[in-house]
């Protein structure tokens, strides 16, 4: 079973949010205004650095990426930083928020 994590940040009027699935495979989505821009699945259980980057929509455009820190097979959790207008050194810390437990299927709910 998978572990999923959340990060979340607002910037230039813009709500960027990151998505993290852990487990048999791991899966990394990008979104700006619930909207999902850039996703991508990574391979093996390595601790490994991945970024996602997008453009938003402002006038001018402005590039946006999003440094994902994946953890190795059993030490930790991911971490996420935004960077943004050509930072390619430290960005901005982006908090993880809680996400809700997805509903499953309960037995009850077999016969209804």
């Amino acid at each position: 079973m998978g572990r999923e994590y959340h990060f979340h940040r607002e910037h230039a009027g813009f709500s960027v949010t990151a998505g993290v699935r852990l487990g048999g495979h791991r899966e990394l989505e990008l979104l700006v205004d619930g909207k999902e821009v850039a996703a991508v699945r990574v391979d093996g259980h390595r601790a490994q650095v991945c970024t996602l980057t997008t453009v938003l929509a402002t006038d001018p455009p402005r590039p946006i990426a999003v440094r994902v820190s994946l953890p190795g097979r059993f030490n930790g959790d991911p971490a996420c930083e935004l960077l943004a207008d050509g930072a390619d050194g430290g960005g901005l810390a982006m908090p993880a928020s809680d996400i809700p437990r997805r509903a499953r299927l309960t037995e009850a709910s077999w016969y209804g």
